[in-house]
């Protein structure tokens, strides 16, 4: 299980939840949540044709805000992947690995610098099938 602050975990207002849908495609759908005293991730089942009982997701939560005079400032996210089962008509998140970022933390240009690399070897992993 990963490291999560449940603190700042806490303060995002709502969650996006990603699968692959029963047809095979990609969906994404918003939810509320909550945390439990014991640590525990329950997302608002959302009404949809696909069950997500024992499926694999990724929960996004973040914070972005708009500058009026253009750009955005308080960006943050944390991004769980994890399995999710039926509790008492809520989905509980079962976390199995975690990304964030969080730009008080660690400011863009720096966070930039630090994920060149992974996003290097992602294009270098995926470059033979774009030739294909």
């Amino acid at each position: 299980m990963p490291n999560i602050d449940y603190q700042r975990l806490a303060n995002f207002r709502y969650a996006v939840i990603t699968t692959i849908g029963d047809d095979g495609y990609p969906f994404s759908v918003t939810t509320n949540y909550h945390l439990t005293p014991d640590k525990k991730i329950l997302l608002d089942k959302p009404l949809l044709p696909s069950k997500l009982d024992g499926r694999k997701v990724n929960v996004l939560f973040n914070h972005i805000t708009g500058v009026p005079t253009g750009g955005y400032n308080e960006r943050r996210y944390m991004l769980l992947w994890g399995t999710t089962h039926e509790d008492h008509g809520k989905l509980r998140l079962e976390p199995e690995k975690l990304s964030e970022w969080d730009e008080k933390i660690l400011p863009f240009p720096e966070y930039c610098a630090k994920v060149a690399p992974q996003g290097a070897k992602y294009l270098e992993n995926i470059q033979p099938s774009v030739e294909a």
